[in-house]
């Protein structure tokens, strides 16, 4: 036996014991088996004999100690410093982790919740529009109207359920309901001058809605009774309309008032009361055989159809400038409008780009407090334009008030 010591050493561990005895024995310094090394641990470290370990116990552990270390397994954390600025890292990696979990679960808990909220909402409104009453048919044997032209109705910026009482204005469903009628009242006249066919009526922002800090203040009915409202007074509208034409085809261009949340950044594509209008108009207005309710089917946002073979297309205009509008919508749509629709600025104009005429509808319900702060206001006004094979023959500047 070599006169390595037997004894444990001080500030020695059993672990770095073991692992000394171990190595002496692998290099032949010392002459011993494990059952006589693991006697000598026992010893050193157990004075209950009742706790003394079998030999297997210490040599299967040097083993394992001893496959990591030919591995290479613990120089690479030779550096102590490096070790620890590995843990360190290794704990930054783990919290990102975590924080990834954190914020996907918040996400998919804040869709959930809009989700739910959304169908709460939706069948709130199919619930009232489910109560209503289609209108009863009133005339017969009207008779069919031939010409060369059609009328385009242009109804937006309605802003129902607000209540205006400034210096310049006043405005609420009342007064709604009576600058409709002088709407109705002018088109009529329009109609009989050219004895115009078919009535293409384009609708958009028909709700006050929640978007700013003022219409809140200023808005006297919820939104869902803004919606119900202004819906079975568009309906009332619409059926007189069909009385004088051969056939009606309405559109709807949701703007942003109408928005279902107020804040546009938390707000999702096609989250929009105006989107509900026309599950009401077809609910109220199925009597009618000649009154057509279509759907935007490439955008929700944009009506396009055709009058007299001109490609018309609608939109309200918080998304869109007229000045670039017409070649946004040939590079998206791979179609060259002969006619677009805005709403949205609250005046009438008519603009011509690239043979294009742009359109431009005013707003029913007149300067609001929010215009007045902008030193913005325009008399209540809105378009009814003339169709026919050559395109836009002439535009009416309706002054509803």
């Amino acid at each position: 036996m070599s006169n390595i010591s037997l004894e444990k050493q001080p500030n020695e561990n059993e672990e770095q014991f073991i692992w000394r005895l171990g190595q002496a024995k692998d290099s032949g310094i010392l002459d011993l088996d494990w059952n006589e090394l693991a006697d000598v641990i026992n010893k050193a470290w157990r004075q209950d004999e009742t706790e003394y370990k079998s030999e297997a116990a210490y040599r299967k552990c040097y083993q394992y100690a001893k496959r990591f270390y030919e591995a290479n397994v613990f120089n690479q954390y030779s550096d102590e410093d490096t070790y620890i600025k590995q843990l360190r890292d290794a704990k930054v990696e783990l919290r990102k982790e975590k924080q990834k979990m954190f914020d996907e679960r918040t996400e998919l808990n804040r869709k959930i919740r809009e989700q739910a909220r959304r169908e709460s909402f939706i069948d709130l409104v199919t619930d009232k529009i489910s109560n209503v009453a289609p209108l009863e048919l009133n005339y017969q044997d009207k008779k069919i109207i031939e010409s060369d032209n059609d009328i385009i109705c242009h109804i937006t910026d309605l802003h129902a359920g607000i209540h205006i009482d400034n210096w310049y204005n006043k405005f609420n469903m009342d007064v709604l309901k009576e600058r409709l009628t002088n709407y109705l009242d002018q088109l009529f006249q329009i109609q009989q001058r050219h004895n115009s066919e078919d009535c293409y009526i384009v609708i958009g922002e028909i709700m006050s809605g929640l978007i700013h800090e003022t219409l809140r203040i200023e808005n006297n009915e919820n939104v869902i009774q803004q919606f119900i409202m202004v819906s079975s007074i568009l309906s009332e509208m619409i059926s007189e309309i069909a009385r004088h034409f051969n056939n009606v085809y309405v559109y709807i261009t949701p703007g942003n008032h109408s928005r279902v949340i107020a804040n546009k950044e938390h707000s999702l594509r096609g989250e929009n009361f105006d989107i509900l209008l026309p599950h009401y108009l077809k609910a109220s207005l199925q009597n009618y055989q000649n009154v057509f309710i279509e759907d935007n089917l490439k955008d929700c946002d944009i009506a396009m159809f055709e009058v007299r073979g001109n490609k018309v297309m609608g939109v309200h205009g918080d998304k869109d400038d007229v000045g670039s509008v017409v070649q946004k919508f040939t590079m998206v749509f791979g179609i060259k409008p002969d006619i677009v629709l805005m709403g949205h600025r609250h005046t009438n104009a008519l603009t011509t780009v690239y043979d294009t005429k742009v359109i431009q509808s005013g707003c029913v319900s007149g300067s609001d407090n929010y215009c007045l702060d902008k030193r913005l206001k325009n008399r209540p006004e809105q378009t009814v334009s003339i169709v026919n094979h050559d395109g836009l023959v002439c535009i009416y500047d309706i002054k509803v008030d």
